[in-house]
């Protein structure tokens, strides 16, 4: 990892940690192979828990440069543990996860959305052979690779990837592209494979018996009224769930929360002008336009990731009487500007979007036939 970086908040026990992490400003790594300069920084913000007041830090941010040697190529990640042990989980995954995306040089080389995929299921299998009780506990994770002039985002859970993108059919605006869906029962095709795997999908006033639960009373997130849609175990009121992916969990892997992540990659162009990783604390109250538009204000990665986090804050407070643990990395794509010229040229010519589901579904996933060629706009 970043020397003075992700450090930080490897002890939860400090402070410092349970209040906020961060980057030491922002940090430059210039491409010069690739025709752009990246500059990065991140922000962790402790949650605001009335009935908690000591309760650590739950998210984690990773950062590691010149992934496994290779200079130009960095991995960055999201990881919103939850559970009783949740904070030793998001910080086992961003221990481990930079080994294990590089256990196979010539994989990472050869096909890093690959070597992503395999790091995310072997971190899963460490992760439940450790010292963890992860039967309750678990972690998202939202894993980015960037390798010259490509992005490989492999995603378990709720948090997201999003990249903002200059799009000329609408003035000099920047467009939200989501590099990562959630992976929740909003979805159709995910409530479908966990309930083919054994689920019940019910909210907790249905599993309370306040609604009817043959009632599909939610469509989507702004129609749930702070009760999303949970996966319970046929056998009692567990794991509960709002999410169907997930590294950790023992518990509910019965029941179709898997640690299969589904894997984009994006050929960038200059038309690209940052990426925003962040944990559902940012998503909750902000959309990915809404991201876009207030990183785009700033000239630095570092102020831009710092408003971000500190607006997803101000939204909690407003909204509810705590708030969530809130993470967000932001990478600013600096083009030399004979690439601008050309990007322009080539926007005339084609459409911008250029993002690919590239990995066909595992074994745990097919349980549903429509699995996850569902993603929308990949």
């Amino acid at each position: 990892m970043v020397a003075g970086k992700t450090e930080v908040a490897t002890d939860p026990s400090s402070k410092e940690a349970q209040r906020m992490v961060a980057s030491n400003g922002s940090v430059t790594l210039p491409q010069p192979a690739s025709g752009y300069t990246m500059r990065y920084a991140f922000i962790s913000q402790r949650g605001f828990y009335p009935d908690s007041p000591d309760k650590s830090n739950q998210d984690a941010a990773l950062a590691e440069e010149n992934l496994g040697g290779n200079s130009g190529m960095h991995l960055f990640g999201v990881f919103d543990g939850h559970g009783e042990m949740g904070t030793e989980c998001a910080r086992f995954v961003q221990d481990k996860l930079p080994a294990n995306v590089c256990s196979d040089p010539a994989l990472l080389v050869a096909s890093p959305a690959d070597a992503l995929t395999a790091a995310m299921l072997s971190t899963n299998s460490q992760l439940h052979a450790a010292p963890i009780d992860d039967s309750l506990s678990g972690t998202t994770a939202c894993s980015m690779v960037v390798a010259g002039r490509k992005l490989y985002v492999a995603n378990v859970g709720d948090s997201r990837a999003v990249l903002a993108e200059r799009s000329e059919r609408q003035g000099e605006g920047l467009v939200a592209c989501e590099l990562s869906m959630d992976q929740t029962p909003f979805r159709p095709d995910e409530c479908l494979r966990v309930l083919k795997a054994g689920a019940r999908v019910l909210t907790l006033d249905q599993l309370e018996g306040l609604k009817d639960p043959g009632m599909a009373c939610w469509t989507n997130e702004a129609d749930c009224d702070g009760d999303p849609p949970r996966l319970w175990s046929p056998m009692g009121m567990y794991p509960g769930t709002a999410f169907t992916r997930s590294i950790g969990d023992q518990a509910a892997e019965s029941i179709g929360v898997v640690a299969d992540p589904e894997v984009t990659i994006t050929q960038l162009s200059p038309a690209h002008q940052f990426v925003v990783l962040a944990s559902d604390g940012v998503w909750e109250f902000i959309t990915s336009q809404q991201a876009v538009d207030m990183v785009a204000r700033f000239d630095n990665p570092y102020d831009a990731a710092k408003a971000l986090v500190a607006q997803a804050y101000k939204l909690w407070l407003q909204k509810e009487t705590r708030t969530d643990d809130i993470t967000a990395v932001v990478l600013f794509l600096d083009w030399q500007q004979d690439n601008e010229q050309q990007s322009q040229q080539q926007q005339q010519q084609a459409p911008l979007r250029q993002h690919e589901l590239v990995r066909t579904p595992s074994k745990n996933e097919q349980a549903s036939s429509v699995a996850v060629n569902a993603v929308a706009g990949l």
